[in-house]
This record gives C-alpha cells, structure tokens and sequence, in this order.
C-alpha cells in the first residue's frame, strides 16, 4: 500500500493522571513538594495508602512506566484499569490512594522514596509522581501499591549529570505502532536490548480509525474495541486496549521514556483546531481537547504544574546526557497553520484533497505560517545555539528533509510535513549553520518506511545534518521509493516493521534499523539489521 492509498482507507474508515504526593512524605526525613518527593538520607519505610475496598482485582493491567528523567529526578506513572478493553477501563468511580516505591534493588530492600498520591477520577486515575532528590547516572526499580495489589516492577534511571563525561548513550526511536494493524514483537526486542539508555517515542501512540479485522486469517486478533475515536471516553479506551500489550510493557518496564505525539493521537493530518474530514465529526476544538487529556492520562511526561486545561499542552523538552549529547523533542501539530494549497487542490479530486499532496502553491511561502509555534521556535532554535555537547539530536514527529512524491519535472509534496512549512524550517536551518551547531542529527518517525536523507542548508545548499526516519513499528507500509526523483535520498527500504537504534559515542553515532520479519506473529524474530554511521564533525552518513 502506498500513501496516497492509505489515507484514502482512513477516509473512507473515518467516514464510515496525574497526581501530587500529597498524604506521606517519602520517609522519616523526606519532603513533598508539589507532586515531588525529596528522597530522604535516612532509611525509608514504606507509605501505607487508604484500604480500597472496592478495588477490581487486576487494577494494574497497563503496568507502569517512567520518563523524562533529568540528573536528579524521574518521572513515574500508572493507572488503574482492570479491564482495558470496556469503557471506563473497570476503574473506580472514586479517588484512589495510591502508594508508590523506589529502590535501589528490584527486593525493594533498600527504598530512597516512598509515599502516598492520589489516583483521580477527573484524569481515569492515572498517576503522574515526580521522583526527586535522586542520584545522577542512577538505575533504580519502582511499583506503586494500592489496596492488596502490587502493580509490575519497572526499571527506571536518571540523566548523568550536565557536565559529567560519559562514554555511550543509547537509545530507541520509533512510531506508528497501529494495535490493528499486527503484535509487537518488535517492542519485546526493543526491550532486550542491551545497555539501552531510553526509548524515544515520535508519535502515533494510538490510531483514532477503526479499520475492522485486518489479520491475514480474519481471527479477531488486533481489533479495536470500540469504533472511530470521537470522544474522552473513546480515546481513554483506544490508549487502555493498547497499553494491555504485554510486550509494549516490556519496553515500558524496562527504560524511561521520551514521549510526543503525531497527528493520529487526534486524527489524521489535523493542526490546531483544524480537522483534517469534513462532516460527521465534533466540533474539531472539542475533540483535539480530548485526545490531548486522554495522551497524557496515559503518558509518563512531566507537565508542572499539573494540567488542567488541555488546550496548550507544554510538550517540547529536552534531556542533556552529560557532555555527550542533547535530545531535543519537538512536536510539530498543536500550534500548526493547517497544511497550505488545500483551497488549489482538484475539486472532487480524492487524493489531492484527503492526501495534502500536491505541487506547491503561494500559500506554502506565507511568512506568517507556522507548525512549531513562535514560542516552540524560539525554544529549539536557542537550545541548539546555546548547546555545548558532542552531539545534538533533533527528535522529530515528521521529515524535516523534504521529499518530492511527485518527478523531476512536476515536484509534489506531502504538505503537512515540513515541505508545507519551508520558511520555517529554513529559518531552523539557518540557526543551526548560523550557530555551528556542534555535531547535528534528526532522529524521525511517521512515514512508516526507513530512510537516510541529508539535510540540506537550502535547496540548493549543502548537507548540514544526516537524518534517520524508522519504519513503523506495525502500520501498513508505504512502499513507493521516491528517490529517483529525490538525490538527497541515501537509503530507503518500505517493506519492513521495526525501529531505530541509536549508539553515540564522542567519536561517532550509528544508527541501526532493526526489521521483524512477520508483523502479525507476536514472536517474530528480527530479520534484518541495516546499518549507518556518521563520524563526529560530519554531516555524511554512510554504510556501516
């Protein structure tokens, strides 16, 4: 299946919490601060919550998972849910004291922090506790505790510290993992890997369509549960369905996370409050609210104070390894023009329209259009300046490149990706090579097949930077190799499942694309593994 074929399928388909610690310091000498907890120098007893009488058994069925870790502090999250495949999740109708655990050893013998939040009806009792006062470079084991149920064990660790040499970071990227769309046996490999630092999630967490049974046996297997996601209720069960996977908890367990979302956290192809269909949908406002709550219900991102309003989410953020290398996140849809030429596309033409693939028109060159947001440019625009690590790795939801989907003599684009905002994204280009950004990389999801590209300073300038797109983790490929048409190209492969893996040493950074070989068997081996290098002061990726 191609692009243009998929989004026509969505169209057609589309037609048819947080808390604070507030009850119990973390011990005999601990301190709650906001959500916070100070880890204690003395030995820590474990906090006792309120019994829960009325508790379902199996409150824990989404396990855990931790994020944005900085040098002295982590975040940790849970929800209760005991039944992620009914609405409401079999949670309680009332708030749920909670009480959550860190420890130097997976026995829990030796807790630095313990304490009591509170799980909240308002936000589907989600929890969303901010560890700190830990050590840096730290690997430390955590669960949290209600009624007489013990949630799984995950495995979390904090950032070195700013100015601390380190000799490696690794980490995984990936997105576009469609629950109906096959297994995730390549989360369970992810999760294996050896010295993985953390897990960097581009986008498409969830899918808002409902497609029906696409197993090749028609055996029910990955079908959602409810239909087109329209409402909270709806989202809240789209995310609890996929988080049951157990091998999507393995990866969680195992590392801490670095999340954004894409645009089917919402719908397809939607920036800001615009929808991308027309007809048969809430007003566009109403549900880009709920999609945005029922994300972060549901993700192990660090948000103070906590949110109450979901209509400006603060999402972009970034982690420093040490002296080695900066991760900046960015999201590219809540503060995004709609995509440009929407008005120039063919009337009753199917593609154009539902597509937003086209040859640019004057619109695409509005200075005035965004898709970061002035405050978000601004962000990432003066942290890269500012940045004195070896590397520094821009982790992007959509191609920053740019690539031609149409030939040589009539160039088309896909236009909301970066190709729909050029100004802006020469306006990033230009504070990079500006700035002599010390060693640049884009690390990006969303078109659901791998490439190598260079980042050009201008259409006709030189390579700046290498970027590496991985493959979807399951959703359908998109098979059509453009790069006849595209030299920047240097690598593409569309037929294969997986993620990215990322190795950085002071020297170099490798990328490796690591392909199941049958998304809908849930222990499909890894099959293939391609690898590319980038030498420390170049902006050249080759074969490795």
């Amino acid at each position: 299946m191609d692009r243009r074929r998929f989004l026509a399928s969505i169209a057609a388909a589309t037609v048819a919490v947080a808390c604070t610690s507030d009850d119990e310091s973390a011990g005999p000498e601990g301190e709650s601060v906001g959500g916070s907890t100070t880890a204690p120098a003395q030995r820590v007893e474990p906090a006792t919550p309120a019994a829960s009488p009325g508790l379902a058994a199996g409150s824990f069925a989404l396990g855990v998972a931790s994020g944005d870790p900085l040098h002295d502090r982590v975040l940790l999250w849970t929800r209760l849910a005991s039944a992620p495949t009914v609405v409401g999740a079999g949670s309680p109708t009332t708030d749920v004291e909670v009480a959550y655990d860190v420890a130097t050893d997976e026995e829990f013998a030796e807790l630095v922090a313990s304490g009591v939040a509170t799980a909240s009806a308002s936000l589907a009792h989600s929890l969303h506790v901010d560890v700190v006062g830990l050590r840096p470079a730290t690997w430390y084991f955590y669960r949290f505790r209600a009624g007489d149920q013990t949630s799984p064990v995950g495995r979390t660790r904090t950032l070195p510290d700013p100015s601390g040499d380190i000799d490696r970071l690794r980490f995984v990227f990936a997105s576009c993992q469609d629950y109906q769309w096959g297994h995730y046996a390549a989360w369970k490999h992810a999760a294996a890997e050896q010295d993985l630092d953390a897990v960097v999630f581009l986008g498409d967490y969830i899918y808002e369509t409902n497609l029906g049974d696409l197993s090749p046996a028609k055996t029910g297997e990955r079908v959602w549960a409810n239909g087109a996601a329209l409402t909270l209720d709806d989202y809240r069960q789209r995310y609890a369905q996929t988080r049951s996977d157990l091998s999507l908890q393995q990866a969680h367990h195992a590392v801490p996370w670095l999340t954004v979302f894409d645009d089917h956290e919402v719908a397809d192809n939607y920036a800001g409050d615009v929808g991308h269909y027309d007809g048969g949908e809430p007003k566009s406002r109403d549900r880009r609210l709920a999609a945005y709550q029922a994300w972060y219900e549901h993700t192990p991102i660090r948000i103070d104070p906590e949110p109450t309003s979901f209509d400006d989410l603060s999402v972009h953020r970034s982690a420093q390894f040490g002296a080695l290398a900066t991760l900046f996140a960015i999201e590219t849809r809540q503060h995004a023009d709609p995509p440009p030429c929407r008005a120039d596309s063919a009337a009753g033409s199917t593609i154009a329209s539902l597509g937003d693939e086209g040859p640019d028109c004057a619109e695409s060159v509005d200075p005035q259009r965004t898709n970061l947001g002035a405050e978000q440019e601004e962000w990432l625009t003066t942290g890269l300046a500012d940045s004195s690590t070896t590397w520094n790795i821009i982790c992007n939801p959509l191609m920053l490149a740019g690539l031609n989907v149409g030939t040589a003599d009539a160039p088309e684009h896909t236009r909301d990706t970066w190709d729909g905002y050029p100004l802006v994204r020469q306006r990033l280009l230009d504070g990079i090579v500006s700035a002599d950004v010390p060693n640049p990389v884009i690390v990006t999801g969303d078109w659901h097949a791998s490439f190598v590209l260079d980042v050009k300073a201008g259409p006709d300038g030189d390579t700046i930077a290498p970027e590496f797109l991985a493959t979807s983790m399951t959703t359908v490929n998109f098979a059509e190799d453009y790069s006849a048409a595209n030299p920047h190209v240097r690598y593409f492969d569309g037929t294969h499942h997986g993620y990215g893996l990322v190795t950085v040493t002071a020297d170099e950074l490798v990328c490796e694309f690591k392909y199941i070989a049958d998304v809908w068997d849930p222990d499909s081996p890894i099959e293939q593994v391609d690898r590319w290098r980038v030498a420390a002061g170049s902006p050249i990726a080759e074969p490795a």
